[in-house]
């Protein structure tokens, strides 16, 4: 009984370390600010008034190396988009968990984009909500992203990235609106 404990916990140990040295695992955190967020009108009629305006967003990021190039990440993100529609100001605050593939060019430089699924968590006013969904049911957007990024890591294991990129959600179903996203994300990661 005692050497099957001991062989067991060696074939343990040999296992974790073996996946240690992999490194196919990466948690890490970002930071976004939007250099222009923007409401697009698409009602019959054309566009109709509104005014870009910042947003930020923070998350947390997990991501699994599937090869030597491609990695899957999602994570979990909260965006703060402020933006003038119609003469008021609204105050979008979205939960987003993107699903996105991440193509490596080299040992810096990646392309990375996939599919958003966000959730509307908070609205300041519901008749803004309504006219902007066209009905308080919905609350879940759809969304594309897509970016080029640069990533850094250190022989720790510790990750610094830079990923600028453009995001179009809200596609599809009855909006009125869709929202338009151009921002950069700054990361700090690490892999294991």
């Amino acid at each position: 009984m005692k050497k099957n404990t001991i062989l067991l916990t060696l074939c343990f140990l040999a296992i974790n370390l073996f996946a240690q040295n992999e490194k196919n695992n990466q948690i890490g955190t970002h930071f976004s600010l939007g250099v222009g967020g923007m409401g697009h009108y698409r009602a019959k009629g054309g566009d109709g008034p509104y005014k870009p305006n910042y947003y930020y967003t923070i998350g947390l990021d997990y991501s699994r190396q599937l090869s030597k190039r491609w990695d899957i990440c999602s994570g979990l993100e909260y965006t703060y988009n402020n933006m003038k529609v119609e003469g008021r100001m609204a105050y979008l605050h979205l939960a987003t968990i993107p699903v996105q593939f991440k193509y490596h060019m080299g040992k810096v430089v990646y392309v990375n984009g996939g599919l958003l699924f966000n959730v509307l968590s908070k609205l300041k006013e519901e008749t803004l909500a309504h006219s902007m969904f066209q009905t308080k049911n919905i609350r879940m957007l759809f969304g594309v992203g897509l970016g080029v990024g640069f990533e850094h890591e250190f022989k720790s294991g510790i990750t610094l990235s830079l990923n600028p990129y453009v995001r179009w959600n809200g596609f599809g179903g009855e909006l009125t609106y869709v929202l338009l996203q151009a921002g950069a994300s700054l990361g700090v990661g690490y892999k294991f």
